[in-house]
């Protein structure tokens, strides 16, 4: 979302329960006198909601997505991905994609960045920084890709979703259907504006975590909007060592790192900051 960071990856339309359309109109509508630019009430939501990711010690999450590229004829296509993540602040990483992304499975250990390919049966390792902050900043420096849900894994979501800051307000409540099990999720939905990037955050009111975020980039009026769904949330649960750590269980071929996955659609394309999600492209 922002000039350091965004979130992205995707749900279809059909997620998402259509809120009343009054809500929407008396959002919309002018205002008698000029509203503040800020709404303070828009920041304190999602301060809490990153309060509640950065204090964990653990947390786990399924996300789904919608993600478009560009082809070389300069057509935008839809891909669509999954992700199970796995995270233990403020070291630790796994996360297993698929969908239409080349399907692999990343481990990070505070130590070395491990990536495994389960069709090809080939694996690569390399060193790695000491913190996910700074091993997602080195993903972007050097390879131009991050994870579409950087935002919420670093240690300080809310320092990273305000830079840049220009508007920020509430627009109302809306319900979402979740991931996993049955009915809906009520939702606070806020929408903010920062240097480059217009995007909107749905904050689950009971647990004050990401349900749906959406981001369109203003640096190119033809380039779709991104939207991430997050669910199956679960914080703070037991997780063992292991689960960081990839055992060649296969007996997968070790390859050069910088090839396993080349030419292929690998992982969910992101990129920290304005222009994450971008790499891709």
């Amino acid at each position: 979302m922002l000039p350091r960071r965004i979130l992205l990856l995707t749900v279809c339309a059909a997620a998402l329960f259509m809120a009343p359309v009054a809500i929407w109109a008396q959002a919309a509508a002018p205002a008698k006198a000029a509203a503040p630019a800020v709404d303070q009430r828009a920041l304190d939501m999602l301060k809490k909601m990153s309060d509640a990711l950065s204090q964990a010690k653990t947390v786990s999450f399924q996300a789904r997505s919608m993600v478009p590229v560009r082809a070389p004829d300069g057509t935008w296509i839809n891909l669509y991905g999954t992700s199970q993540v796995v995270m233990q602040g403020p070291d630790k990483l796994f996360a297993s994609t698929g969908g239409d992304f080349a399907a692999h499975d990343f481990y990070f250990d505070g130590k070395t960045i491990t990536m495994y390919s389960p069709a090809k049966n080939l694996y690569a390792v390399k060193g790695a920084p000491a913190t996910i902050d700074a091993m997602i900043e080195e993903a972007y420096r050097e390879e131009g890709r991050s994870f579409p849900y950087a935002d919420i894994l670093v240690s300080e979501p809310y320092a990273v979703l305000t830079e840049g800051l220009i508007k920020a307000f509430y627009v109302g409540q809306s319900e979402i259907r979740p991931l996993a099990g049955k009915g809906s999720v009520k939702t606070d939905h806020l929408v903010f504006l920062n240097k480059e990037v217009e995007w909107q955050i749905w904050i689950d009111t009971g647990d004050h975590l990401p349900r749906m975020v959406c981001a369109t980039y203003l640096d190119d009026a033809r380039e779709p909007s991104y939207t991430v769904e997050f669910g199956d949330w679960k914080i703070n649960e037991a997780v063992t060592g292991d689960t960081f750590i990839f055992k060649n269980a296969t007996n997968a071929a070790k390859i050069d790192f910088r090839n396993p996955f080349r030419g292929r659609r690998m992982g969910s394309p992101g990129r920290t900051g304005a222009e994450t999600a971008r790499g891709a492209k």
